[in-house]
């Protein structure tokens, strides 16, 4: 019996591109990284100079293509801005990681205004903004994936003692998710969450470091470890998988 040939599924990012909002550091960093490294052409996105001085001689000493911008992603027109300089002449990259969110903890009383009001804009409404600016290119051309960043445990409500505000404002940001996957679907558009664990990064607070007994797996994660799963979620294979909250968590907070 004449055995036919299978056709290989594509595999890498070879051709693609990407913008990583909170691309200069921690978690949006290393899926900058992996995603150059499997040929997606990335623009990375941050607030400060100094992180995306040293992530553009990483890149290069490694020779990816990555290139680095610094900006508010709440300014709706320089997103706007940015989306087209990452696209080239596509009018929107392929894909769309927000790897951004400010990180506040402290009794509810200590919980001001200010301090709300900040988390949002950082944590959801900039993610707002860049997925508004990112849709009609990706409508356009009925391809797209969307990848946000949530916390572990984030997609069931439950209490939080001390990081209530930020767990609040992560529930609200899968719940926009979800809902705009639900809406973009049929125009060929992803859009998922990774609910990272403790994962050590440079930034991690030291008086995280005896939490990992916590953790069933007994260690934290690795920027790595999360990098691969957002390769995983932004794949053009990964199409059906749609409104997602993938746990790398170690079985933390299951």
């Amino acid at each position: 019996m004449k055995r036919t040939k299978t056709e290989e599924p594509a595999t890498g990012f070879a051709g693609r591109t990407a913008m990583v909002i909170g691309g200069s550091r921690g978690l949006g960093r290393a899926v900058a990284l992996a995603l150059a490294r499997d040929g997606a052409r990335v623009l990375a996105v941050g607030r400060s100079a100094g992180p995306l001085v040293e992530l553009r001689s990483i890149a290069a000493a490694r020779e990816l293509s990555i290139e680095t911008a610094r900006a508010d992603a709440l300014r709706p027109a320089r997103v706007r801005a940015l989306l087209r300089r990452a696209a080239g002449r596509a009018g929107a990259p392929d894909m769309l990681v927000h790897a951004a969110g400010d990180y506040w903890e402290g009794p509810f009383s200590r919980l001001t205004r200010e301090r709300w009001d900040a988390l949002v804009a950082s944590n959801v409404t900039s993610a707002l903004v860049a997925i508004r600016e990112a849709l009609p290119g990706m409508r356009r051309r009925r391809y797209g994936r969307i990848l946000l960043f949530g916390v572990a445990g984030g997609d069931v409500p439950r209490a939080a003692s001390r990081a209530h505000a930020y767990r609040a404002v992560k529930t609200a940001l899968l719940t926009l998710a979800r809902s705009v996957a639900q809406e973009e679907a049929a125009n060929g558009i992803t859009v998922n969450v990774i609910l990272p664990g403790i994962i050590a990064t440079p930034g991690m607070p030291r008086r995280w470091s005896g939490a990992a007994r916590r953790i069933p797996a007994g260690r934290f994660g690795t920027p790595h470890e999360v990098a691969r799963a957002a390769l995983f979620l932004l794949a053009e294979e990964s199409g059906y998988v749609n409104g997602a909250a993938l746990h790398v968590s170690g079985g933390y907070l299951l």
